[in-house]
């Protein structure tokens, strides 16, 4: 999880950080494994685009946006001219300017499902896309924000697995290489110590079992796992969980939000040392349960109110 993001002001009741590792794509070495170039080749490219060069540039822009990220990564490699094509889109520009690893780790999982556009519109949310909690991570094989109870415990977070799948007999293979999916990383993953040695292939959960139902007519409570879910120490929901930011409109800055360091010793619903907040909701939660005393160090006392008061 990103601790601090340079130039954003800390209200001095929060920290950006809950100060446990949980080891999700963030912390699988992503800028090692897929450094980003610069696109200093871009400034004065003397290439060709091809045929692509004869659509206007309205056209050419909407077909770029439409590619899934792998694409648009593999068209930028193609040559100067196309990389500078790329670098000018403003959506892949804010993502790559301001969240690069979560590009590196859409490019390094594989995850082909959605276009660049799709992207950017769910980094400009902050709302769980499961639950009405400020959201700090994306679900990378369906781009879907999540918050960390909903991507530890929701059965729609456990990817599924190809032998998973197979199990169902109701899925044909072909069908089931049209579903979302993405390849893991070896690497740990929670904070269990034995790593996942090789990549598997995961399934989106929900889109799996909708084919699923209506072919066979499975009821809707089917979206329990068929298999043992260790929720918070399972491997599989993390290989597709990396921090993001929260963009504004304009894409001008990225929020990389808060956690309340009165509620660092909570685990109640409302308090919980989990909750994420943008900094207006820590600003509407101070207002609600009180400011957060503090010694000289900044050390962590309690919130000023006791929310059974309130």
């Amino acid at each position: 999880m990103r601790t601090w993001h340079p130039g954003q002001d800390e209200p001095e009741e929060s920290s950006r950080s809950v100060g446990i590792v949980d080891h999700t794509l963030d912390d699988a070495s992503l800028e090692s494994r897929l450094p980003l170039d610069d696109g200093r080749y871009a400034l004065r490219s003397t290439c060709s685009a091809g045929s692509f060069d004869l659509l206007p540039p309205e056209l050419m822009t909407e077909v770029l946006l439409a590619l899934d990220l792998p694409s648009l990564a593999a068209f930028r490699q193609a040559n100067s001219r196309a990389m500078g094509l790329v670098d000018s889109l403003h959506q892949y520009a804010t993502v790559r300017r301001h969240c690069p690893n979560v590009l590196r780790a859409i490019l390094s999982i594989r995850a082909d499902s959605y276009d660049c556009k799709t992207l950017h519109s769910t980094l400009r949310t902050s709302q769980c896309a499961s639950c009405e909690r400020t959201a700090p991570y994306l679900y990378l094989i369906s781009c879907k924000r999540v918050c960390y109870f909903c991507f530890t415990s929701d059965p729609a977070y456990l990817p599924a697995t190809a032998a998973e799948a197979t199990r169902l007999r109701k899925i044909k293979k072909g069908r089931l290489l049209l579903l979302p999916s993405v390849l893991s990383l070896p690497g740990r993953y929670t904070g269990f110590p034995r790593p996942s040695r090789r990549r598997l292939r995961l399934f989106d959960r929900v889109a799996m079992l909708k084919v699923v139902r209506e072919s066979s007519g499975m009821a809707v409570e089917d979206m329990k796992p068929p298999c043992v879910d260790r929720t918070t120490r399972e491997l599989r929901r993390y290989m597709a969980i990396v921090a993001a930011p929260y963009l504004d409109g304009l894409g001008r800055s990225a929020d990389w939000g808060f956690y309340c360091m009165g509620c660092a010793d909570d685990t109640g619903i409302e308090r919980h040392f989990r909750n994420h907040f943008t900094k207006d909701g820590l600003a509407e939660h101070m207002a609600r349960f009180g400011k957060v005393t503090l010694n000289g160090r900044k050390t962590l006392v309690i919130h000023a109110m006791d929310p059974d008061t309130n």
